[in-house]
């Protein structure tokens, strides 16, 4: 099912208040996405925790964007201005953190190298994955195409954050989830009105998500791992689910047309 098919989000003021709400929304995942930006460049205290903090922040306004875009019916604003924004939020803003830590790594000659290639990876497979969804993934489909790119920037958030973690041990992993992101492995995209389990998945998710954005940093640490696991378990099972959820529509579809006859 999709938002279409609720009769009550239907009203003209629903969808009218949808969109001015995924509108500002959105105008905040790139204004996050510029300070984060900003502070890096400025080398603050800390940084890899605004660094997780912001891309929790990005995470959560672009999912929820999203979601009312969708119910405003505005495509226009849930496909191309949208991911104007994930482009800076996802792309941008991670390439310029990655490219900044990993260039602080203990190899003479070879770290602002390391720095610039893992950056440009990370930037250039994200913003091809969202130059790919705007060109193939219409409004509505069960799954998308490769690993989503908030996802793989929350990756890096959780790993920059547990302890000791080494530059080559990011380098590594940037060039793994910039891997899936260009892809064509399918992953849950939770678009649609959400079934019960899709309510717990995303629910506990935006919990955890949240904890990153407003705990403090000594809980933050420990909230990565939470964040950690369920990004296994997306990693192993979302193909699997992203295809049953693909068969379940196309079975319905072929009963409606049925029906239809």
């Amino acid at each position: 099912m999709n938002w279409q098919e609720v009769s009550f989000l239907q009203k003209p003021w629903i969808k009218k208040t949808a969109w001015i709400i995924a509108n500002v929304f959105t105008i905040g995942n790139g204004a996050a996405a510029i300070t984060g930006i900003v502070l890096t460049f400025l080398n603050v205290p800390n940084m890899e925790y605004w660094f997780a903090r912001l891309i929790a922040i990005c995470s959560i306004l672009d999912f929820a964007d999203g979601k009312l875009a969708r119910i405003s019916g505005s495509k226009k604003l849930a496909v191309d201005i949208d991911t104007i924004m994930d482009a800076f939020a996802f792309g941008l803003f991670p390439a310029t953190f990655i490219g900044y830590r990993i260039a602080q790594w203990s190899l003479p000659g070879w770290n602002i190298a390391a720095g610039i290639v893992a950056g440009l990876a990370f930037l250039c497979t994200a913003w091809f994955r969202l130059y790919r969804f705007i060109r193939r993934d219409p409004l509505y489909t069960p799954y998308f195409s490769g690993l989503p790119s908030s996802f793989a920037a929350m990756v890096i958030a959780c790993l920059v954050l547990l302890p000791d973690t080494e530059e080559w041990v990011i380098f590594i992993s940037v060039l793994i989830v910039s891997g899936f992101m260009i892809s064509m492995i399918p992953f849950p995209s939770f678009k649609g009105v959400p079934s019960k389990f899709d309510i717990f998945w995303i629910i506990s998710t935006a919990l955890m998500v949240m904890g990153f954005a407003v705990l403090p940093n000594d809980i933050m640490k420990y909230l990565s791992y939470g964040i950690a696991v369920y990004m296994v378990i997306y990693l192993i099972a979302g193909p699997g689910y992203a295809m049953k959820l693909t068969d379940k529509m196309k079975n319905k579809s072929q009963v409606k047309a049925k029906e239809e006859m």
